[in-house]
């Protein structure tokens, strides 16, 4: 395969859009010619891929009912121009518009991603409902469906979606920026007015309520009960429709009395940095989770993740650490402390280990070969 396009509907900072862009890269390393289409001007991530060799980037516009049609029109003659070996989608309504691949003679391979596992639909609006139903219908259509976590092709396999499409690429993690970095623990400390001694939970999560930060703030106040001088860092933005959802989760942890023990950094483009500063980090997630990349990241920095067990958390951490049950803030406490407390010369043995699992498993380049191999292999039969 020589040339793929990447749909996702845009680069602002989210675990899919950083696959697209961490893809994308490796892809154009390994001789592939990566192109991704959005329909978002503007977005945070764009300039990641700005100017790099063997990467395109594509602007649709899509405004109104008017605007979707041309939208689909665009992309059509886009593929069909450039004439892609494969297309790949991110997320059910670019999953939906590479369809329209379908009308194009000599057509490219057609390869849908799903990127979540147990979701709560009562946290999603009717729209969203509506676009998983159809997705799920239409999949038949589809060359390839590509889970990225063993607990997705599970339960996509469970759930009626064609077997024989269904295949797991687990996501990739940028191994050379995510690393060990004691200069950002040092320099992001003091940009917060931390001291070095002061243990540091970081949660890397939108604002949203399948990441549950109700439960991380229960579990916050117990901790400051065995540990005063604990302090917790939230990076992260808030969903699109959830502001009132924000100002729940912020109300809550004032009610519990924590506003000076928790630092708000809202959405940052240095989460490699803002991990390395912290002691552990968490994924408190009780739905929807497939494959969680602040795990993944925040062991590449070699920072233990106390995660919740959603999607993939107990294979991405492996024997490392142990996972919790989700809604449980006694359960995620104590694990806290258990990981704070760990012996300094056993965290450090234990981080090179950590990272060293992370790099043979879901390295850019590993995953961008498998992606390709995949790929390959389906689009023969």
């Amino acid at each position: 395969m020589s040339k793929v396009l990447l749909h996702i509907r845009s680069l602002d900072i989210g675990g899919s859009e950083r696959q697209v862009i961490s893809l994308a890269k490796a892809m154009a390393d390994i001789g592939v010619e990566a192109h991704i289409a959005i329909t978002t001007r503007g977005s945070q991530l764009e300039a990641e891929v700005l100017g790099i060799p063997d990467i395109y980037l594509h602007h649709i516009e899509v405004t109104g009912l008017v605007g979707k049609f041309k939208y689909l029109l665009y992309l059509r003659a886009l593929i069909k121009s450039k004439k892609f070996n494969a297309v790949y989608g991110f997320l059910p309504v670019p999953n939906l518009a590479l369809l329209i691949a379908r009308t194009i003679r000599n057509r490219p391979f057609i390869a849908w991603g799903v990127r979540s596992s147990r979701l709560d639909l009562t946290q999603y609006s009717s729209r969203v409902k509506w676009a998983l139903r159809v997705e799920k219908w239409l999949s038949r259509l589809s060359d390839v469906v590509i889970t990225n976590s063993q607990a997705a092709l599970k339960e996509y396999r469970n759930a009626g979606y064609p077997n024989p499409k269904l295949c797991h690429i687990p996501n990739a993690i940028d191994t050379d920026r995510f690393k060990p970095a004691p200069d950002a623990r040092v320099s992001i400390r003091n940009e917060l007015k931390i001291s070095n001694n002061t243990p540091l939970v970081g949660l890397f999560a939108r604002i949203h309520p399948m990441k549950d930060h109700i439960t991380f703030l229960r579990a916050a106040k117990i901790m400051i009960t065995k540990k005063p001088d604990t302090r917790f860092l939230c990076a992260g933005s808030t969903s699109l429709g959830y502001l009132n959802f924000e100002s729940l989760v912020k109300f809550t942890a004032s009610d519990l009395g924590l506003d000076k023990y928790i630092y708000w950094l809202g959405a940052r483009g240095d989460p490699e940095k803002l991990m390395a500063a912290c002691d552990i980090t968490t994924l408190t997630s009780d739905s929807g989770e497939g494959f969680p990349n602040s795990v993944a990241e925040s062991i590449a920095c070699g920072v233990p993740c106390v995660a919740t067990d959603i999607g993939d958390s107990s294979n991405i951490v492996s024997n490392f650490i142990s996972v919790v049950p989700p809604k449980n803030p006694l359960a995620l406490a104590n694990a806290w402390e258990t990981a704070l407390d760990r012996d300094r010369v056993e965290h450090g043995i234990n981080a090179t280990k950590m990272r060293q699992s992370i790099i043979d498993r879901f390295s850019c380049r590993t995953v961008a070969t498998l992606t390709v191999e995949t790929i390959d292999r389906k689009s023969s039969f």
